[in-house]
């Protein structure tokens, strides 16, 4: 397949993580771990996610944690496959993720706390979930990160899908 050369030239207005200075850290040490965890355990707002295998949350298995407190500055932390390490990292983010004085904020927020259930974790204090809010404002709009991230930030989104493949029977996890 060739692409055109209409195809290659595809512009867009939006900015992306290559295109701002953004400031996203991958933490994959547990002594970082640690020490962010104590960092973030400070802070008032607490924006986070989870990353996994499936999007059933009974089912799945934590990849990622991910975390933010200012803007365009991000932390993603790698949970291991073999559950009794992932457990050992959930476990270090655990006052974290139960402290009641901070504010969590995420989209979709329900299926973090099923899955961070699924680890022993119980997310407490008070709860902010983007996709309910603009559901509320904007009912006949689409809700999903992407479409949010492209109309109020201006910014485009890595898809899922050009991480783990387009959907179908050989699409991968964010595992594999």
């Amino acid at each position: 397949f060739q692409p055109t050369i209409q195809e290659e030239l595809v512009e867009t207005n939006l900015s992306n993580a290559e295109s701002t200075g953004k400031d996203y850290k991958l933490i994959d040490k547990e002594d970082n771990m640690e020490k962010l965890s104590v960092e973030l355990l400070t802070k008032d707002i607490l924006c986070l996610d989870t990353e996994t295998t499936s999007t059933d949350a009974i089912d799945a298995e934590l990849v990622g944690l991910s975390f933010s407190v200012k803007e365009d500055v991000a932390f993603y932390v790698p949970v291991p496959p073999e559950r009794e390490r992932a457990q050992i990292v959930v476990e270090i983010f655990r006052p974290l993720y139960e402290n009641e004085k901070s504010l969590k904020i995420g989209q979709n927020i329900k299926y973090d706390m099923q899955v961070l259930k699924n680890y022993n974790i119980t997310l407490k204090g008070k709860i902010f979930d983007t996709m309910i809010a603009h559901y509320v404002l904007q009912p006949e709009m689409k809700h999903n990160m992407d479409y949010l991230a492209e109309n109020y930030l201006h910014y485009q989104t890595i898809h899922i899908e050009e991480l783990i493949g387009p959907k179908g029977k050989n699409q991968k996890n964010m595992l594999t």
